[in-house]
């Protein structure tokens, strides 16, 4: 949980996540295939902060939100993933709270089926 100041405390930091990047590959015909590469592993801390059905199509999915805090590093990105498990947390946003370069906060999405 983060304190008042922003910040984890290092015992929180329970979850094993595996960071992964996109790459894309040209297929040739001005299109490209989508592939996840593994960059990092690191400790951090899930929270799930909503979660909610979308209509997606003629089906229903189910999204939750998470507030993911690891210890800063560079390279970390909206656009990036975490996997936990089986379980992939989308990176759609990264800030630094206290802007110390010591922890980062990410605000991640989960999709599943409903």
């Amino acid at each position: 949980m983060l304190s008042r100041r922003g910040a984890s405390a290092p015992g929180r930091m329970r979850q094993r996540l595996t960071l992964e990047s996109a790459t894309v590959t040209p297929d040739g015909a001005g299109g490209g295939t989508l592939s996840w590469s593994q960059v990092a592993t690191l400790w951090g801390e899930v929270t799930p902060l909503k979660a909610e059905e979308r209509t997606i199509g003629e089906g229903f999915v189910d999204v939750v939100s998470h507030r993911v805090v690891v210890r800063h590093r560079s390279g970390v990105a909206a656009g990036d993933r975490f996997r936990l498990g089986a379980r992939v947390l989308d990176i759609r946003g990264v800030s630094d709270p206290e802007e110390d370069g010591r922890y980062l906060v990410c605000l991640c999405h989960e999709e599943g089926s409903a």
